[in-house]
């Protein structure tokens, strides 16, 4: 897998979440790239890295510091998928460093890394 270098905006909210909005041009790129025959619906979302989403952060004390920052992160030109989702892998010691700094784990929950979400068949009948 070759790691591609970018920049996204970190944002606060809305409720307890955390995303660093990142240029849509990647997904729009990638997300051409899925045959047309699997009906991939693009996300329904601005493309983004989910940092902390249906979690509760156990030290609030740094919350909202790093609004607005700009921060570096990498992704991987492999198209993952499984039975619903469609993503390319995101690695970034920045957002994992605001994740412990808030008392959560190194990676949310959902999955064993950052990701980039590219689309879905959830709606196609696939």
């Amino acid at each position: 897998m070759i790691w591609h270098k970018s920049t996204g905006k970190l944002s606060y909210g809305p409720g307890i979440r955390v995303v660093l909005s990142v240029d849509q041009g990647i997904v729009d790129y990638y997300l051409r790239l899925i045959p047309k025959y699997l009906n991939v619906v693009p996300q329904a979302y601005e493309a983004h890295v989910s940092v902390i989403r249906k979690e509760k952060p156990m030290d609030t004390s740094a919350w909202g510091d790093y609004n607005g920052d700009k921060v570096e992160f990498e992704y991987g030109d492999k198209i993952e998928n499984d039975e619903t989702y469609y993503w390319l892998d995101v690695r970034c010691q920045r957002l994992k460093e605001i994740r412990k700094e808030l008392g959560l784990p190194e990676y949310p929950p959902w999955r064993n890394g950052f990701h980039l979400t590219l689309g879905n068949v959830k709606h196609t009948g696939r």
